[in-house]
């Protein structure tokens, strides 16, 4: 019996292993671009009463799916393990941040400034992978990430302020996916974790918004409930595809695979929700998206060389 091997200058990975991690990030990434049109559609809400339902529903959910799985008594040790409670406590806090600032700036017209946090994440992530884990680049790599550098150091300058929105995002998600590399926990679990600390302050928040008043109840249609309920599915899918990848792949790769979510987002916030965009701006974003490419066929090669080894 014999496995594929892709073999480049950032190490050997199980070619099964690979392409699935790329399947799974490419899905993850698509579905989180696609997350603004559902955050303007439950904005009749605060951002911070969508953040905790989203926190809330999100924990349902993984707890319906660990259940149909026969995982809640391993999930229960897991709880139940005091230590594990402070390895847990860097992932839910990062990615706290990540998610308020994120539903807020969408439903403050700055989707199109989000977008350029999310392009700057993967020169954030590729930069924790040469200093956490060595990984090394290609020439093709290095071009991709010093035209994709120019070009969002070229968008941050046209801001002509600092784009504090969009670093925020940048350095909270890139902290959150080297804090999720380092876990040891499996992703279901570790999002269910995630959300359980998270849950509990967002669950009293919420009860003490509907008792005065100035919650869903009696103030919306009773279908938002089931609206607002979909945010557990549409939080917790991609979250669970990003941690599977994650664990598969590079952390430069996971870090380039990430271009696709601000360039749908950037693509909804011109088109769909009409914000302000120059001919200037387009520049940058053209040496991001060139950039993009000369990485992509960098893993298009990386894909074609196979060696099988005996197992």
């Amino acid at each position: 019996m014999s496995r594929s091997l892709i073999e480049g200058e950032g190490g050997t990975v199980e070619k099964k292993n690979y392409v699935e991690g790329l399947v799974m990030g490419a899905l993850a990434f698509t579905l989180w671009g696609l997350l603004p049109l559902y955050w303007k559609l439950v904005k009749a809400i605060s951002p911070y009463q969508i953040f905790a339902h989203r926190v809330v529903w999100s924990l349902l959910f993984v707890l319906i799916i660990l259940s149909a799985r026969q995982k809640l008594p391993e999930y229960k040790r897991i709880v139940m393990e005091p230590k594990n409670w402070i390895g847990i406590l860097g992932p839910a806090f990062f990615i706290s941040i990540n998610w308020l600032l994120y539903i807020w700036a969408v439903n403050n017209d700055y989707v199109i400034e989000s977008s350029l946090g999310y392009f700057i994440n993967p020169l954030v992530l590729t930069l924790f992978g040469a200093i956490f884990y060595r990984e090394r680049l290609n020439k093709l790599q290095l071009i991709g990430i010093g035209l994709a550098t120019t070009g969002v150091i070229l968008k941050s300058f046209s801001y002509g302020r600092v784009p504090y929105i969009a670093l925020v995002l940048a350095i909270s998600f890139a902290i959150y996916g080297l804090l999720k590399k380092k876990s040891n926990l499996d992703s279901l679990n570790g999002l269910g974790f995630e959300t359980l600390v998270i849950g509990i302050p967002s669950l009293i928040y919420l009860t003490f918004t509907e008792l005065h008043g100035n919650g869903l109840a009696g103030n919306l249609p009773t279908h938002y409930w089931f609206l607002i309920a979909l945010s557990g599915v549409a939080t917790a899918t991609p979250l669970l595809l990003y941690a599977e990848g994650t664990k598969r792949l590079p952390l430069s790769v996971i870090g380039f695979l990430q271009y696709i979510s601000p360039s749908i987002m950037l693509v909804l916030g011109v088109f769909v929700f009409k914000e302000p965009f120059l001919k200037s701006d387009l520049g940058p974003f053209v040496l991001i998206w060139v950039g993009l490419l000369f990485f992509s066929y960098s893993q298009y090669k990386l894909l074609s060389l196979k060696s099988p080894v005996k197992s």
